[in-house]
């Protein structure tokens, strides 16, 4: 067996203590890896994979590194592939260690631990979550660390609850216990972390929760009377020690809330709507987010996603936002003035992060410095305003004890101090006597080193001679070899050159000795001064992160000021009738995207009369443009923001679901109509009287009579027993005769307006139903061969003029249906008849059953308890009603 040396063994000891993550070794300039982290590290940063020693066993051990002041370039991308990473630093001066330098591991990252500003997105929270099952209760905790946000709730394990907030918050890393392997799976862009079952011990977390924030402030927040999210909470508390983050007095508080106090906004929904994300390529740009983000400052950006993933039920909460947004609209000045101050003001919230954890650099104080100094002017130009809300903020806003800290790293850094801390020149001039000292003595020796030249340049003749200094050899006197007959004897040979010599005097030792020491004492007095007012700041993490959060909101309710402003919208009225009304109701993103040429719109939706609207219309008429549009306007006045319309009474909703386009999970084995089915169950299963239901072409997965018969029994599903308020867009104009029969049903549609073989889509809501899809006239638009499109049409007229249809290559006849022949009449007698007669019947004509079959089925239907139905019990009635006419007419050919 092979013999390591001692800094293999040192390497393999750091790698046993720092478990799954990659271990980045500090070597001198260099961050190593070895083993299986070097080929990985190799793989993911594209950098050079090499040998060194072998290991125990004789083999060679992989080696890659990557320079340490590149750490900051690479660290991402090792943490974006989804790994864990340790890093280990010399924590003693290599020129003092006696034998191995002495290396211990100050940090291990992960994608929820994440402090870097160039790792994080500025207008986005980076969460670490973390959740436990207990009782048929499931406790979720969310931490920022980078901003100190802590949130816990606790919802039923059943129902699908989790996945909602777990989508809402888009969590970056998740922790849950070995024993939970089920609970959440590896989602999109979370990496899951398994810890020990004890690690979520509700007694061990009671106490962890007790030593960092106190038991009085837990008792107060109500942490005891939630196990499940104080055993969550407890969990994180714990993983965080496990990365060596070295102090968290920014993380001052845990706020309980409840998913109840908000609309519920699902992942589909979220997706339908984009939200935040669109659907084509999943980034931002074209959502609802970015065009409402016009804030000012990185917490101003976050804040307006919280306000976005949480929309407000409470009235008074949602009327104290709008009349904030309203006196901002009324007075631009005040509006602009705010702009101005906010401008520029630094991420107060991420910045008392990094000064808590220790990471913060001599930039983030005097950005920190400039953030708490602009507070006052905020404050002075709030002192005109009158709404609730804004008066609440600037007294939040009040500079208090920040002052202090302004005032102190302003007298102790220097105006432009330099990133690093190991680089000197952060300390201001005449804060510290001693570095005072120290920086005199340096000048003195650097000017005394240039006399000491100029003096030895006139005493020896050797104008050529020249005092310089390396770190090898320190300070010299080098002398050409054509010079070297004129050297003194009491120069001392240091060194031999190509061409000349190096030497030294005791003198100039002794002046090397006191620069040298003063020099880096100077830079460890300066480490050390730095440390501390840097320490000073984290002491008043709590009321910095007050006034950050304060910020943040001023930010978003200016932003959603300015935005009315320039788009023109207004005020919703609240009302507790149950009813959406809009007029002119406009599409907020493509309004602005199409430059004027939107076509507005009106919205009537009550718990009455107008509960179900059924929508149809050709395709691109823009059906589904007008119930985003109504979902977009409801959630903007949830927030508390001014809405796309000339006028709006809106009543809040508890949900939004959406049924809108279809996609294949073909990685899940799920085809379109299966997701589609799925997402339908989740909605009637969830949905109350309070909710706002959005179905765009449910059933069209299927075959014609399955999915207009899923189509009929989930609108009377909607209709008669969840009684929620829903829009309906469909090409099953069957489904239209329900107006008729239901109450709370309404028939609109979209015009279009034919001038013989032209169409024209006018994308305006008008009331009553139509008949035609017009889908032959979109596939000639989007390049159908004229072939094509000229057989379709034949094919058309033929069905609606009760022709038989002549198949291209010859073949049989087949006989077809008369016009609609697809559709049920449901509620049509059958027509009396002559003998022989083919008149129409319950099918429709050309379809009459010739035995009475039709009219046995229609005495069946006619006592059928419809209301008693459940959906599949509906669903599998009409597929018996098809197959007996199906077999009566099989019989009659």
């Amino acid at each position: 067996m092979a013999k390591i040396s001692p800094l293999m063994d040192q390497y393999f000891g750091m790698k046993e203590e720092c478990g799954d993550a990659l271990l980045l070794f500090r070597m001198g300039d260099f961050y190593e890896t070895f083993g299986p982290d070097a080929e990985i590290a190799a793989r993911v940063l594209n950098i050079t994979l090499t040998s060194r020693q072998k290991d125990k066993e004789g083999n060679r051990i992989p080696l890659a590194g990557i320079p340490h002041h590149a750490l900051d370039a690479y660290l991402p991308k090792l943490v974006a592939a989804g790994y864990k990473v340790a890093i280990c630093e010399q924590v003693e001066d290599p020129r003092k260690a006696k034998g191995l330098v002495k290396r211990e591991i100050i940090r291990v990252i992960t994608p929820g631990t994440i402090l870097e500003p160039s790792m994080l997105e500025e207008g986005s929270n980076n969460y670490l979550a973390s959740i436990v099952e207990d009782d048929g209760k499931i406790g979720l905790s969310l931490l920022d660390v980078s901003t100190g946000e802590f949130l816990a709730t606790e919802l039923l394990a059943t129902g699908g609850k989790l996945s909602t907030e777990l989508a809402k918050f888009r969590p970056a890393e998740c922790l849950i216990p070995r024993s939970a392997e089920s609970l959440v799976g590896d989602g999109e862009g979370m990496m899951v972390q398994r810890l020990d079952d004890a690690d979520f011990a509700l007694v061990g977390a009671r106490a962890r929760l007790a030593d960092h924030f106190g038991g009085e402030r837990v008792e107060r927040w109500g942490l005891p009377a939630h196990p499940a999210a104080a055993r969550a909470c407890g969990a994180v508390l714990t993983y965080l020690q496990s990365a060596r983050l070295p102090a968290l007095d920014h993380i001052a508080e845990v706020r309980l809330y409840s998913p109840e106090d908000f609309m519920v906004l699902d992942e589909t929904t979220l997706r339908n709507l984009e939200i935040f994300r669109n659907i084509r390529d999943r980034s931002k740009r074209g959502t609802l987010v970015d065009f409402l983000d016009e804030t000012t400052t990185p917490g101003g950006s976050r804040t307006l996603r919280k306000w976005l993933q949480m929309p407000l039920l409470s009235h008074e909460d949602i009327e104290r936002r709008l009349d904030a947004v309203e006196e901002l609209v009324g007075d631009p000045l005040l509006r602009a003035d705010l702009r101005e101050a906010l401008r520029g003001g630094g991420d107060l919230e991420r910045v008392v992060g990094r000064t808590s954890c220790g990471t913060a650099s001599p930039k983030d104080l005097r950005a920190l410095k400039g953030s708490i100094e602009g507070l006052p002017r905020i404050v002075a130009i709030l002192t005109a305003a009158r709404s609730e809300e804004l008066v609440r903020l600037r007294e939040r806003l009040e500079i208090g004890p920040l002052g202090e800290v302004a005032d102190l790293i302003g007298r102790a850094i220097a105006d432009d101090p330099p990133s690093a801390i190991r680089e000197g020149g952060i300390i201001r001039d005449g804060y510290d006597p001693e570095l005072d000292g120290l920086r005199s003595l340096l000048r003195e020796g650097r000017g005394w080193i240039a006399r000491m030249e100029r003096q030895e340049r006139d005493r020896t003749g050797i104008k050529s001679l020249r005092v310089g200094y390396n770190n090898v050899f320190g300070y010299y006197i080098e002398v050409t070899k054509a010079n070297l007959s004129a050297v003194p004897p009491e120069y001392i040979r240091k060194q031999t050159l190509a061409g000349g010599e190096r030497f030294i005097t005791p003198e100039l030792k002794e002046m090397e000795s006191r620069v040298l020491s003063a020099q880096e004492r100077s830079a460890s007095l300066e480490e050390e001064i730095f440390i501390s007012v840097r320490r000073e700041a984290a002491a008043k993490s709590r009321e910095i992160l007050e006034r950050g959060e304060a910020l943040g909101e001023l930010d978003v309710l200016v932003t959603l000021a300015a935005v009315a402003a320039d788009g023109e919208f207004v005020r919703p009225q609240l009302n507790d009738r149950g009813e959406i009304s809009m007029r002119a109701s406009r599409h907020p993103i493509l309004e602005r995207a199409m430059r004027g040429g939107f076509v507005a719109n009106d919205v009537d939706l009550d718990g009455r009369s107008n509960r179900v609207i059924i929508l149809t219309g050709p395709n691109m008429a823009g059906k589904s443009t007008y119930m985003r549009q109504i979902a977009l306007a409801i959630i903007l006045a949830q927030i508390g923001s001014f809405v796309p319309a000339a006028f709006a009474s809106i009543s809040p909703v508890d949900r939004i679901f959406t049924r809108v386009g279809a996609y294949d999970d073909l990685s899940a084995g799920q085809s379109t109509f299966m997701i589609e089915m799925t997402e339908l169950a989740k909605i009637l299963s969830s949905a109350t009287s309070k909710s706002l239901i959005l179905l765009d072409e449910i059933g069209r997965g299927t075959s014609t009579f399955d999915g207009l018969a899923i189509a009929w029994s989930v609108t009377e599903h909607i209709h008669n027993r969840v009684r929620g308020k829903a829009v309906f867009a469909t090409h099953y104009h069957q489904l239209t005769q329900l107006a008729g029969v239901l109450p709370g049903v309404k028939n609109y549609n979209m015009a279009v307006k034919e001038e013989g073989e032209t169409v024209l889509f006018l994308r305006t809501v008008v009331p009553g139903a139509t008949d035609r899809s017009y889908g032959i006239h979109v596939a000639k638009l989007a390049g159908v061969p004229e072939a094509v499109v000229a057989r379709a049409k034949e094919i058309l007229r033929e069905i609606e003029g009760e022709a038989v249809i002549e198949p291209l290559a010859g073949g049989p006849r087949r006989r077809r249906g008369g016009p609609k022949y697809t559709q049920l009449i449901f509620f049509q007698e059958p027509k009396p008849r002559a003998e022989g007669e083919d008149g129409p019947g319950f099918m429709g004509e050309g379809h009459a059953p010739t035995d009475g079959g039709g009219v046995e089925i229609l005495k069946e239907m006619r006592d059928l308890d419809v209301n008693g139905l459940t959906p599949l019990e509906a669903i599998n009635k009409l597929s018996e009603y098809q197959r007996r006419l199906l077999e009566d007419s099989d019989g009659e050919n």
